[in-house]
């Protein structure tokens, strides 16, 4: 995992811009940063000050010293990297890595089956001289071209420059897990970085908060899977895309290189035969994901939040240790809340249970409300645009990671937007059977599930107006209510709506919160052969007697505690913020609302509806718009894991 920068600009850009760029990443990669600066027919490669001496040293190493004498010096197209060690932590992994073929790439993420891919491209004479999957990918590339996006199954965001070609090739995974934001200037200039605090490093980026963009969020929440971002002038390059970009050709053009499989048949009945053997092949395709996802020459630990996902890609790291027999304990970890008034926030038993089934090694820790003004501006920090809510959770549990000196956590983003997890899918159901299927399928949940009964009796109602009045009538309900889950789709249709838009958020939280502590999170479900699988699934399997995520339920059954497997209760990191600020933190969040006017000017014209949420977006706004366009010089906030023992003294 790392951070990537690049930096074409036709009439030449000082070098001092891509070292201020990179080092807005430093937490991304604190292990290491390198540099290639191109002028002309000239490439220079250099290191910065964290480029070790045992790195410099090395053949695999810079060639021309370090970067500070030409930080004066112009240079049309540079390119940058910071590193976190993870696979390969020799200096033969340091990057801007140059292939056989004379292309250099500068990448962020993993490619999970390097090892397949090596022995294929072997077997074709490429020779290795590293253990890095990123000399895989600079080989698969120039064996295979932009074919070679298929078959890597990873998370990634890279960008190669052929010399020979003048040409950039910039790609991201089909789901987005790593990111990439672009700026684009009049004069052909272009920018790409991992976060967009490094685009603003660079003179070049004279942004203003987006209006709309901030106006939108107040009013319905993040939308991180759009192109554009509340910067204006910076967007984000789209995932599952590539592009091919000649220096100096004007604007870049993405093309799409996945597309979602065809959906199994809505309609298809449940059948015991075909659900065993579905349970079957969804438990070996998430089971493999997690083998991939444990290649690392670090230590790899689980959030564990005590829930149905989390649990079980505990349950299969737990598995697959002990088939490799590996010493030493599984580490898991957690976010807790053991003062009784939290007691709705807190899945500490939930998370006992699974740790002493599995025989792990369980770190806990406890956020606090004291800690949250100063936490929260580091979070802000740390995203680059504003989350729905403060996301104390997930922080402090990657903080712990850290802390505990692991580098990578395996986590459960993605399974409720696969397996129909949420309480809304219910409804969607409900809508679009048939009569008599509606009514059963609201018996079993009403019976199972009875915290579903405002979802299902929306779904009903919504189905009988369809009935009586057609159902533009009961869209325009819909949109009336501000129903924002799509009532009216279809099970599969909500899916994918789902996976390709809000579940965006939650990756790009994901992402941020653990980068922010230099940790990278890994998601097997996310894996795309799961992914694609579980699209021909039909909803049958999924939503069952009464039950969300019936398959996944069904699957791990024999393997974790019952009292895991069949919660009727869905958390996911809650945040006790309901007390926090309705108690402790009340003052202090009227006290910032009231200090900014730019989210006071935004809240007046917003549709939000009134209540807490509405004002932890606005707070978040507030926030975001004083750290990034209020304060003097952008300073930001310190991130990285070498913050933490500056945090251990200002605690002690």
């Amino acid at each position: 995992m790392c951070g990537i920068v690049l930096c074409h600009v036709p009439a030449g850009s000082a070098a001092r811009h891509a070292l201020r760029m990179n080092d807005a990443l430093r937490h991304r990669g604190p292990d290491g940063e390198g540099y290639l600066l191109v002028r002309g027919s000239q490439q220079l490669t250099v290191g910065g000050p964290d480029t070790s001496a045992e790195v410099m040293a090395s053949p695999w190493g810079p060639r021309d010293g370090r970067i500070e004498p030409h930080l004066d010096s112009k240079f049309e197209l540079m390119l940058a990297q910071r590193r976190l060690s993870i696979v390969d932590l020799s200096a033969a992994g340091h990057q801007p890595m140059r292939g056989q073929a004379g292309q250099w790439v500068v990448f962020n993420g993993e490619i999970y089956n390097h090892l397949e891919l090596r022995e294929q491209l072997m077997a074709l004479g490429h020779v290795f001289h590293s253990h890095s999957d990123t000399e895989v990918l600079l080989a698969a590339f120039a064996e295979w071209g932009e074919a070679a996006l298929q078959r890597f199954n990873g998370m990634w965001a890279f960008v190669i420059y052929d010399p020979a070609r003048g040409e950039l090739f910039i790609a991201r995974d089909r789901f987005g897990v790593k990111p990439l934001y672009v700026w684009q200037g009049a004069g052909g200039e272009l920018l790409l970085a991992s976060e967009i605090k490094s685009l603003l490093a660079h003179p070049l980026v004279q942004t203003a908060p987006d209006r709309a963009a901030c106006q939108e969020f107040l009013t319905s929440g993040p939308n991180e899977a759009a192109q554009g971002t509340l910067f204006e002038g910076i967007q984000r390059f789209p995932a599952g895309h590539f592009a091919r970009y000649a220096l100096g050709s004007g604007r870049l053009q993405p093309q799409s290189f996945w597309a979602w499989p065809q959906a199994a048949q809505g309609d298809a009945p449940f059948s015991a035969p075909e659900a065993a053997q579905v349970q079957a092949r969804y438990l070996e395709l998430l089971d493999d994901a997690v083998r991939l996802r444990l290649r690392s020459d670090v230590p790899v630990g689980t959030a564990l939040s005590g829930g149905l996902d989390s649990s079980s890609v505990a349950m299969l790291v737990n598995r697959q240790l002990r088939r490799l027999q590996v010493e030493g304990q599984q580490q898991v970890f957690s976010s807790v809340y053991l003062d009784p008034r939290y007691r709705d926030s807190d899945e500490s038993s939930f998370i006992a249970e699974v740790a002493a089934q599995l025989q792990v090694s369980s770190h806990r820790i406890e956020a606090r409300w004291q800690d949250l003004p100063q936490e929260h501006e580091r979070m802000i920090w740390a995203l680059d645009t504003p989350p729905a809510n403060t996301l104390m959770s997930s922080w402090h549990t990657y903080r712990l990671v850290a802390e505990q000196g692991v580098t990578v956590t395996l986590d459960g983003q993605g399974a409720d937007e696969q397996l129909a997890g949420y309480a809304r899918y219910v409804r969607n159901h409900v809508v679009n059977a048939p009569w008599g299927e509606s009514l059963r399928a609201a018996a079993h949940f009403q019976r199972v599930m009875p915290g579903f009964a405002a979802q299902l009796g929306s779904g009903l109602g919504l189905k009988a107006l369809a009935s009586l009045a057609g159902p533009a009538a009961a869209q325009r309900l819909v949109g009336l209510l501000r129903m924002g889950s799509r009532p009216m789709q279809t099970v599969d249709q909500a899916l994918r709506a789902d996976f390709a838009g809000p579940l965006a958020n939650l990756i790009h939280y994901a992402d941020r919160s653990a980068m922010a502590w230099s940790v990278e999170s890994r998601m097997p479900f996310m894996d795309y052969r799961l992914v694609e699988f579980l699209a021909q699934v039909p909803p049958a399997y999924k939503l069952h007697q009464g039950w969300t995520k019936w398959l996944a339920r069904a699957a791990v059954a024999p393997q974790l505690p019952q009292n895991i497997v069949w919660r009727r209760d869905k958390l996911g990191w809650p945040i006790p913020e309901v007390q926090w600020f309705g108690g402790p933190l009340k003052s202090w969040l009227t006290q910032q609302l009231s200090a900014s006017d730019f989210a006071g000017e935004l809240m007046a014209a917003s549709q939000a509806r009134p209540g807490l949420a509405s004002q932890l977006r606005a707070l978040n706004l507030a926030r975001w718009h004083q750290i990034y366009f209020e304060e003097a010089g952008r300073p930001g906030r310190a991130l990285g894991r070498d913050l933490l023992p500056a945090l251990t003294r200002d605690k002690a």
